[in-house]
C-alpha cells in the first residue's frame, strides 16, 4: 500500500471501488471481511488517502464480481464515447436503495472525472424505487414511454410519455410504474450516485 499522503489517484480507484461496493449492496465491513483487511482500510481507500496495491486491488475486484477491465470501464483519457443502442450496460437498482423490477441502463459510462451521470431507468409494470438517501445535486428526467408515478417529497406527479421533472436532490424521492408496459425514463443527475 501506498502512504497516505500519495500523488492524487488520476484513475479514481476509490470512487470506483465505492461505487463498485454500493452497486453490489454490501457495507464497508462486509467487504473488508471478503478480502481480508480492516475496514478502516476500505474506508481510506474509497476516501483516496491510501492506494492499494495490484494483489489487494485484484482481490478487491473479485470480492465485488467484476473483473479489472470492466472495473476501470471506459479510457478516461478519451474525448468522447458513443454507444450503441442494445451496447450499454444494465444494472439493477442497487441494494441500498429499496425497490425491485427496477434497472439502469447507462449513458454515461462511470469514469474519473464525470460529474453527470445519466442513464434510462427501466422500470417494470408494477415496480417501483424508494430513494431515502439524499445529496447535494440536481436531477431531470424525461418520460421516453409508459406511466409513471413520482413522488417528490409529500409531492405525487402521474407522469406519461413525453412529461419530464426536474428537483433538488436533497429531497426524498419514489416512483412506480402505475401501468401495464416497461416504462423507461431518461434520468440525468449530478453528482454520480448509481
Amino acid at each position: 500500500m501506498d502512504e497516505p499522503g500519495a500523488k492524487r489517484d488520476e484513475l479514481q480507484i476509490g470512487a470506483r471501488l465505492k461505487h463498485a461496493r454500493l452497486l453490489e449492496g454490501i457495507r464497508i465491513r462486509e467487504l473488508a471481511e471478503r478480502v481480508g483487511c480492516a475496514e478502516s482500510m476500505i474506508s481510506k481507500i474509497e476516501n483516496g488517502k491510501v492506494a492499494p496495491s495490484l494483489a489487494m486491488l485484484q482481490r478487491l475486484v473479485e470480492a465485488l464480481n467484476r473483473d479489472l477491465s470492466s472495473f476501470f470501464g471506459a479510457d478516461i483519457n478519451s474525448p468522447g464515447l458513443v454507444q450503441k443502442a442494445g451496447e450499454r450496460p444494465i444494472s439493477t437498482t442497487d441494494a441500498i436503495r429499496g425497490g425491485e423490477g427496477v434497472s439502469y441502463e447507462r449513458l454515461v459510462p462511470f469514469a474519473a472525472g464525470n460529474l453527470l451521470e445519466g442513464n434510462i431507468h427501466r422500470i417494470e409494470p408494477g415496480a417501483e424505487k424508494i430513494d431515502q438517501i439524499t445529496h447535494q445535486g440536481e436531477t431531470v428526467g424525461y418520460v421516453i414511454d409508459g406511466e409513471l408515478e413520482l413522488t417528490i417529497e409529500n409531492s405525487t406527479y402521474k407522469l406519461a410519455a413525453g412529461d419530464s421533472f426536474f428537483f433538488k436532490n436533497h429531497l426524498t424521492n419514489r416512483y412506480r410504474n402505475t401501468g401495464t408496459v416497461l416504462t423507461r425514463v431518461i434520468w440525468v443527475n449530478t453528482p454520480q450516485v448509481h
